[in-house]
């Protein structure tokens, strides 16, 4: 039970923190469009558009970086399942691929207390 309270607080944690990252691009003048997009090769956390580029957003948050910051968890493994979700999306809503949209991946890092962190085109 305990480990099934555990993975719900990681959920919550993750909603919240999906927000604050749409709450603050928005402020940066993106447009929302889709939130946990999710397919058998991964997920999307956060669909944006800036113009007319599709904006891919992984959020990431760690409370310290003992272990690593929160952007260098984003491995290899996690790009590949980003863009892979990203050409699923892409192919579902669009038609599209991403040999043909205009898109980009954008990380939202959250660090301690510290303001978010935004880094665009992370997989340029």
């Amino acid at each position: 039970m305990a480990l099934l309270s555990k993975l719900s607080n990681k959920r919550l944690q993750g909603s919240l923190y999906e927000q604050k990252a749409r709450a603050y691009l928005e402020t940066q003048g993106l447009k929302f469009i889709a939130a946990n997009q999710t397919f058998k090769c991964g997920e999307l956390d956060l669909v944006m558009a800036d113009g007319d580029t599709v904006v891919f957003v992984e959020v990431r948050q760690r409370k310290s970086n003992r272990f690593g910051s929160a952007v260098e968890s984003i491995d290899y493994r996690k790009q590949q399942k980003w863009l892979n979700a990203a050409n699923m999306w892409l192919f579902t809503k669009r038609k599209q691929s991403l040999d043909t949209a205009k898109c980009r991946f954008d990380v939202v890092a959250f660090e301690g207390d510290n303001p978010p962190l935004w880094l665009p085109n992370f997989l340029g």
